[in-house]
């Protein structure tokens, strides 16, 4: 059954607006007595579109208040945040969905609670050399793309430096603080050095650099036009993400007849560079 609209401050007066003696609403909210309950914190979808997946429960003052994500909603609540509603227990016995300064209260306290246990997962994660999957085991990798560790286990430090060059140590996305990737814990498999974000798309800092050098020498190269330019870096980050896929080959063939009107050392000095990333790319 449709959920009904009820607009809390045309139904109450708030408890959010001060009394005549609050001058602040935000301290005069921050002195209500507020309890979040996460129901669950994985969304796992449902064909019935009437299903409420419901992620917490609120109370407010002794008021009871609902926030649940979309029927087809899937993954964390808190990629679904713009799309949650909050309902609150109608007089009919039926849930009406509220809007106004109730919702957005509980919609702020959950948001802040999920947070708060993906951080404490996430530390408990660390800890263990667990990714926040739960299916990879947490990997550690130098700025220079030298991996650390991967499978073992190892509780992750921020502190360490490369073995090899010296460098720092990253165990997130630079740009999202998605943790990386390392192999699959309860599988066997040769870990292949990611290059990519499998959250945000973004290159890591080892591929970051390679990719600059990449475009520095194309740039420089006036027998190649901007189209003939952009798609060598397009079919470059292809080969790249995954030199173990069935297109790599092809492209990689690509890359060699786009770079036949490129200038002779333009082209010995980018091939070799695809075949050094190649290879580091394949071993730990």
């Amino acid at each position: 059954m449709p959920l009904r609209l009820v607009t809390f401050s045309n139904k109450w007066e708030s408890p959010i607006r001060p009394s005549s003696g609050e001058k602040d609403p935000v301290d005069y909210a921050r002195k209500l007595d507020i309890k979040v309950v996460v129901k669950q914190s994985v969304l796992h979808g449902s064909g019935n579109r009437h299903d409420v997946q419901r992620v917490a429960n609120v109370y407010i003052d002794g008021r009871q208040f609902g926030v649940s994500a979309p029927p087809d909603a899937t993954g964390s609540p808190l990629e679904w945040v713009k799309h949650l509603y909050v309902t609150q227990m109608g007089s009919m016995g039926e849930e009406e969905e509220v809007r106004g300064e109730f919702a957005d209260l509980a919609l702020g306290k959950v948001k802040d609670e999920l947070e708060n246990l993906e951080k404490q997962k996430r530390d408990e994660n660390r800890a263990n050399g667990i990714h926040p999957d739960g299916v990879h085991w947490a990997a550690q990798i130098c700025l220079s793309g030298h991996v650390q560790h991967c499978d073992d286990g190892k509780p992750i430090d921020p502190n360490i430096h490369c073995t090899k060059c010296g460098g720092r140590c990253i165990d997130e996305c630079p740009h999202c603080a998605e943790p990386i990737r390392g192999v699959q814990r309860h599988r066997a498999e040769i870990y292949a050095r990611p290059q990519f974000c499998h959250r945000c798309g973004a290159p890591y800092p080892w591929m970051q650099d390679r990719l600059q050098t990449a475009k520095e020498l194309l740039y420089h190269d006036d027998k190649l036009t901007m189209d003939d330019r952009t798609q060598l870096l397009d079919l470059l980050k292809y080969v790249m993400s995954d030199p173990r896929g069935g297109l790599a080959p092809a492209k990689k063939k690509l890359i060699e007849i786009k770079l036949e009107k490129a200038t002779g050392y333009v082209r010995e000095i980018f091939l070799d560079l695809i075949a050094k990333i190649a290879a580091e790319t394949l071993k730990p």
